[in-house]
């Protein structure tokens, strides 16, 4: 980290570790210390708090504040160590509370104002005896004026960290040909990410935790769910602005991800004032960290990894996103020597209802695999029936032909092949609709079905499959090919047949 500037509103987490000589030597670490008799005291009280009835935000806000104003008045009576445990308590309060959704926008407001105070105490408490008592500061008062106060600062690298110069072992002994086909991919986006954080005020090695999270594959889906370049889970996604649904999923689109991770990321570092912290929360979730931080009575991403109170992909996350970036930013330092791949050029269309996207490829003299390829976030075989300027990308310089092709066809979307389906035993509608990637409502409606549970096996029904054809595309892609063809044959057999 950089030393600090008196000018500047310093985030909480560097202030504890260099705090005015009434109360903190500047060389004492950050963390709580254990042996204290306060600390011991906060950890007898603990057992007792958590089997009390969680208290709703206001008595949380009021809780922190409490431990905020009794902090201050433990480092005025010189009681250091008293003063350090009730800061990291309201802190700690203030962050666990951070991704509760009954946090609305008043309440998000007011928690930002109180985090302001904690990261800001010192220069508060000096100036607040010239200020008149009903003085209201612009920070407490909106909540963009109170996180615009922390200054970025670069993300600290230690490539000595003994956990750091084993990832960098392995990648570059181990694993280099994986190493150099993901710095290669890292050229189709390169340009476009650092634009992002740059636009943002983000330190350009972020790039460098799509290299962590997904090794630059757009199509990257994790088991929890994650998917994506920046690897985001639904929830997060949406809440984001991305658009996750069953006709697109904006997660695979590496651009508008790439925009919410910067917004997240900005958000994350907003709030913890520490770039170690803050990509621990975008691995852990920033509401568990919260949590790991009070729990631990911890200040800093050390100290939660010293006391084993982090779940161990985040333990090891932090390390393995610097030897990511030691490693990315000198690639020949380690022997390694990756080809950059350039970004894909196109044209892109404003459509003002779906396309099938079997007539976009004939339109544009491509193939259906071109246009996915294209536009990764597309789930099902037309462009997005909720989106009327859907932009679709299609190959450079057939924009014209496109869409002189397209004003010929009069039927833009005719919808997939009719399917018959035969009931078997132990079939339900819901069964039946996952198999068909459709809906248990499509089902119903095509076949007049008056209640789903007169379906008997031996029944046949007309079935308008969702994605039906993207299956054995999408199995191949995970490395489930022979799995895909004979399930897809099994299935053919079995219990469809092309309605003629």
């Amino acid at each position: 980290m950089n030393p600090m500037k008196s000018a500047l509103m310093v985030p909480f987490l560097t202030l504890l570790s260099a705090a005015p000589a009434f109360a903190l030597a500047q060389s004492a670490p950050p963390e709580v210390s254990a042996s204290s008799q306060s600390a011991a005291a906060v950890s007898t009280a603990a057992p007792d708090a958590m089997n009390q009835p969680a208290p709703d935000l206001d008595e949380e806000l009021k809780m922190a504040d409490q431990d905020y104003e009794a902090g201050l008045q433990d480092f005025e009576s010189t009681q250091v160590a008293q003063g350090r445990v009730e800061m990291a308590r309201a802190f700690g309060i203030i962050v666990s509370n951070f991704s509760d959704p009954g946090l609305t926008d008043s309440m998000h407001s007011e928690f930002g104002a109180m985090l302001y105070k904690i990261r800001n105490w010192s220069e508060l408490r000096q100036a607040g005896d010239a200020a008149p008592d009903l003085d209201v500061s612009p920070e407490a008062l909106n909540l963009s004026s109170a996180t615009d106060v922390v200054k970025m600062q670069p993300i600290p690298l230690d490539p000595t960290n003994p956990i750091v110069q084993r990832f960098i072992q392995i990648y570059t002994q181990r694993r280099p040909r994986s190493v150099e086909e993901a710095l290669s991919r890292s050229g189709l986006y390169r340009d476009m990410i650092l634009k992002a954080l740059k636009k943002k005020g983000l330190p350009p090695q972020l790039l460098y935790l799509v290299m962590t999270e997904s090794e630059f594959k757009y199509d990257a889906l994790s088991r929890s769910g994650a998917a994506g370049i920046w690897q985001f889970m639904p929830g997060t996604a949406r809440k984001y602005g991305l658009k996750v649904t069953y006709w697109d999923d904006e997660r695979y689109e590496p651009e508008k991800e790439t925009q919410a991770a910067v917004d997240y990321l900005y958000s994350l570092y907003q709030w913890f004032g520490d770039w170690d912290l803050a990509l621990a929360a975008y691995n852990r979730g920033e509401g568990g960290l919260g949590q790991d931080l009070l729990a631990s009575r911890s200040l800093s991403f050390n100290a939660l990894s010293n006391r084993d109170a982090l779940p161990e992909q985040t333990h090891f996350y932090v390390p393995k996103f610097e030897a990511c970036v030691l490693i990315g930013e000198h690639p020949e330092k380690y022997g390694l020597h990756p080809h950059y791949a350039t970004p894909d050029a196109y044209d892109t269309v404003k459509l003002p209802r779906a396309l099938d996207l079997g007539i976009a490829a004939r339109c544009a003299g491509t193939t259906v695999d071109e246009i996915h390829r294209l536009n990764p976030e597309l789930r099902a075989w037309c462009t997005p029936k909720d989106d009327p300027n859907f932009e679709l990308k299609i190959p450079q310089g057939t924009k014209n032909v496109f869409l002189a092709a397209l004003a010929q066809v009069k039927d833009w979307n005719p919808g997939p092949t009719l399917v018959r389906y035969r009931v078997r035993p132990g079939d339900f509608l819901g069964r039946i609709a996952r198999l068909n990637h459709t809906t248990v409502r499509s089902i119903i409606e095509t076949n007049k079905i008056r209640h789903p549970r007169l379906i008997r096996p031996g029944m046949v029904l007309l079935i308008r499959p969702g994605r039906e054809h993207h299956y054995f595309r999408d199995a191949v892609r995970n490395g489930r090919r022979h799995r895909a063809r004979r399930h897809s044959r099994r299935r053919t057999r079995a219990r469809t047949q092309v309605d003629p």
